[in-house]
């Protein structure tokens, strides 16, 4: 059975409020989104055809694809308009103004 890992991912001063930074961390893209001064960080990968969801529009706490419109919800990766489909979403936290990203067993 693999344990948790926290991977650094980028400096929380990189990131202004309502801005996405894309990334590729173990293998995985991964957006990193400061939304009202919190943090989340979901698949860069639409279900649908894989469109990186770091190039679309957010609207609040959601994030529109910028190849076919799928609204998800950062805070939970729920797809709005089929709630049983989902992106992973992954945990992270801050030390020493550094952004940490959980990535075995990431999946809320």
């Amino acid at each position: 059975m693999s344990e948790d890992k926290w991977v650094y991912a980028l400096e929380e001063a990189e990131l202004t409020d309502g801005e996405k930074k894309a990334l590729v961390i173990d293998g995985q893209r991964i957006a990193v989104i400061k939304k009202s001064n919190a943090l989340f960080a979901i698949s860069n990968k639409c279900v649908h055809m894989e469109c990186p969801l770091s190039k679309g529009e957010l609207e609040g706490y959601v994030i529109k694809c910028p190849c076919h419109d799928w609204r998800f919800d950062i805070r939970t990766g729920e797809f709005l308009d089929a709630t049983e489909l989902t992106i992973p979403t992954y945990q992270l936290k801050v030390s020493d103004g550094k952004i940490f990203l959980k990535m075995q067993g990431e999946t809320q």
